[in-house]
């Protein structure tokens, strides 16, 4: 394998002619370069465009910047077998489908790659195995980090997203794998249309308005991943199943986020063995059927779960602290069983002032009194007497949100009182 450094670039760039017809210089080493060969780009910014059609490795020699503002990708990938490590890629366009790489064919690695964009970050079209590993993607919120159009078994693995529109968007692609990835402040962290067979492992999706959506997807796997914070917007929520099928959830841990798992015309799914933790609500069904819910810990969420419209159901032997425990034959099953009440969530709704009243002992009164329908009703037949996972925060959720109700009623109490002595 030949080698060129950057000493044949500075030997190409005073050979090239001038004119509207000029090359740039690394264009100029990447044209003149064999299959199989090496170009090292030498520290500096470079003001171009480049593309890479033929088995090449493109490596950054310390601080490497290619930026450009023109229609054009920074950087367009085809053929097969190109490798770009170590090189920071800035994208300035403004028109709707700018994106910063382009990515045809097969077998191709970004190691590395640091992008800034206004637009898309890295747009797949239909390629398949593909790798892009420990990089960085920045955006305006305003295009897709990751775009994966009709490409499969590729991974996307130890990539850092923050302010894009989807962190990673997939359309007709299968078989992918999307892990260890970081998603922040965007609109959906990964979401996935008409996909089939994708894996969603130990990534982190957090202050998104949904952390991972899964739309008319079947045989997907989310497992060990972390969703928390999803909840700035009315509509946010850690995990999104809608239309998903034969889908395994697993492992995964659903924090703070306004719906923990939202269920949509979703059947023969499974949740088992997740942490759902102080969220809003932790699961929600609707038009949802045959799903499998199974060995969860719910705790500190203000209501636990929400079924409406959604029938055969399996919930069973999961963990739900605000459950009432009796084990008669020592089996470490409640033989009283959990039914999870949306009537508070039904009285907010109408009337969202009324939050401000969680757990005080006149609304669980009432609660009590006034029971939901039976079709909004979620029971766990035997619901576990300890959890079966290890939390963290095992006692101080349920410590902290009678806390917050007791000052709530104590500032509503005062306010009533003082409002009386003023009149």
């Amino acid at each position: 394998m030949k080698k060129f450094t950057m000493a044949l670039l500075v030997f190409s760039c005073l050979s090239i002619p001038t004119g509207s017809e000029a090359s740039s210089p690394i264009q100029s080493i990447i044209d003149t370069t064999p299959a199989g060969g090496t170009v090292e780009i030498e520290a500096g910014e470079y003001e171009e465009t480049i593309v890479i059609d033929k088995p090449l490795i493109i490596v950054g020699k310390g601080d490497v910047l290619l930026r450009s503002c023109e229609k054009e990708p920074v950087v367009i990938i085809a053929g097969e077998g190109v490798k770009i490590k170590n090189i920071t890629l800035e994208h300035c366009g403004a028109e709707e489908e700018d994106t910063a790489v382009s990515i045809t064919g097969s077998h191709h690695l970004l190691d590395g790659i640091k992008i800034e964009t206004r637009r898309f970050g890295i747009m797949l079209v239909e390629v398949n195995d593909v790798t892009v590993q420990n990089s960085e993607l920045k955006g305006r919120n305003r295009g897709n980090g990751i775009d994966l159009w009709k490409s499969d078994q590729n991974q996307i693995e130890n990539v850092k997203i923050t302010n894009v529109t989807d962190g990673i968007y997939l359309e007709q692609s299968h078989e992918n794998v999307l892990s260890k990835n970081s998603i922040e402040n965007s609109r959906y962290g990964m979401h996935l249309m008409y996909s089939n067979q994708n894996v969603l492992q130990e990534n982190s999706s957090t202050s998104n308005i949904t952390g991972a959506m899964l739309m008319e997807t079947d045989k997907t796997s989310v497992r060990h991943n972390m969703f928390e914070a999803n909840k700035s917007n009315v509509n946010a929520q850690g995990l999104l199943l809608y239309e998903a099928y034969n889908t395994e959830v697993i492992e995964n841990e659903i924090r703070g986020n306004r719906v923990g798992v939202y269920i949509e015309k979703a059947e023969k799914n499974q949740l088992v063995s997740n942490k759902i933790i102080d969220n809003f609500i932790g699961v929600q069904f609707k038009n949802a059927n045959e799903n499998k819910i199974s060995q969860n810990t719910f705790i500190g969420n203000v209501n636990e779960a929400q079924a409406i419209e959604s029938s055969a159901n399996k919930v069973d032997n999961n963990y739900w602290d605000a459950a009432s425990l009796v084990d008669m034959d020592g089996d470490g099953k409640s033989e009283i069983p959990y039914h999870a009440d949306p009537y508070f969530l039904t009285l907010t709704k109408s009337v969202p002032e009324y939050q401000l009243f969680f757990q005080a002992p006149g609304l669980i009164l009432l609660q009590k009194l006034l029971k939901s329908p039976d079709d909004q009703l979620l029971t766990d037949s035997a619901p576990l007497m300890e959890m079966s996972l290890t939390v963290e925060k095992e006692t101080t959720s349920r410590v902290g949100l009678w806390v917050m109700s007791i000052l709530m009623i104590i500032a509503s109490t005062s306010v009533f009182i003082l409002g009386r002595k003023r009149k």
